[in-house]
């Protein structure tokens, strides 16, 4: 069973660990560290006001900060339930991570009933000044948070049309795998219930106009070449064609790729569908900067 030792805010001294894996520290010990000198394996863990909860650690020339949030869900005020907020905290993560954070290893531990465990890992340059690292530590713990937020405002999810049985729909299911591991909440329409008085076009407009962009499967024919023009041109929503190399459903959009700045064609090989995703998950998130900064820099009532 590992030990746990407290420590006072002293200089760091190796003999600390003689005998320990994991020391109990301050935010002024840790301050006061040369990592280049702390033992891989160890670590110095955190429990105090001020910081985040955090285990310390070296590897190799980087500091490596566990962070640790604790919600309490018979504490829990937040608008959205405990769960529904970890879950966009685990996808905060992954989304943070792909826009180059140096975050990381996003976990949640549920055993207990009435706590969750969120943990992730923070890594920093091994020469990272004392009060840059707690900082950084705190802000990481922020960032997270914020972006959960966003999430469940804003939304972060993906459509996804096309070919919807047998094989195609393993194939949407590959698109989904992909862009769930970049972190997005991601529809597949005919898995979503319907909803008595709603027609099937307005569950489809429902889904894509709530979503940062949709993604059309175009290898095959299907209902969603009568919802392309519905969801592409009339809702004008940020639209992403893939279609297999050589295939394609019909030529009748060509034309809209040159057309709409919205809309942007990938072909791909059978083998290399993982990277088109990304590839296209990457336009988009671009695309909708870009028109960001569009509508700062000419809209008033958006600067």
């Amino acid at each position: 069973m590992e030990s746990h030792l407290r420590l006072m805010p002293t200089p760091y001294d190796s003999e600390d660990f003689e005998d320990e894996d994991i020391l109990e520290g301050s935010i002024e010990y840790v301050q006061g560290l040369d990592f280049n000198t702390l033992p891989e394996g160890k670590t110095i863990t955190v429990f105090e006001t001020g910081l985040a909860e955090s285990c310390f650690s070296r590897e190799g020339d980087k500091i490596v900060v566990e962070i640790t949030d604790h919600n309490y869900i018979k504490f829990w005020f937040h608008k959205f339930s405990a769960h529904t907020f970890a879950e966009a905290m685990l996808r905060a993560i992954k989304r943070l991570a792909v826009e180059g954070h140096p975050l990381s290893e996003g976990t949640m531990e549920n055993e207990d009933g009435p706590h969750i465990y969120l943990r992730w890992k923070l890594t920093l340059p091994i020469g990272t000044p004392g009060p840059e690292l707690i900082e950084s530590t705190n802000a990481a713990l922020d960032l997270v948070w914020a972006r959960a937020n966003a999430i469940l405002e804003d939304s972060d999810s993906v459509l996804i049309l096309g070919k919807d049985t047998d094989e195609s729909m393993d194939l949407l299911h590959r698109i989904r795998a992909v862009l769930e591991d970049l972190g997005y909440f991601v529809f597949i329409i005919k898995e979503l219930p319907d909803k008595l008085g709603e027609e099937v076009m307005q569950k489809v407009l429902r889904y894509a106009l709530s979503s940062k962009f949709v993604v059309i499967e175009n290898t095959e024919a299907s209902g969603h070449l009568y919802e392309i023009p519905y969801v592409a041109k009339m809702a004008s929503c940020v639209s992403l064609i893939l279609q297999e190399e050589s295939k394609g459903a019909t030529w009748m959009f060509e034309d809209l790729y040159a057309k709409l700045r919205s809309i942007k064609k990938v072909t791909y090989e059978p083998d290399a569908l993982e990277d088109a995703v990304k590839a296209v998950a990457n336009w988009a998130e671009e695309f909708v900067k870009e028109f960001g900064r569009y509508q700062q820099a000419h809209l008033p009532w958006m600067k």
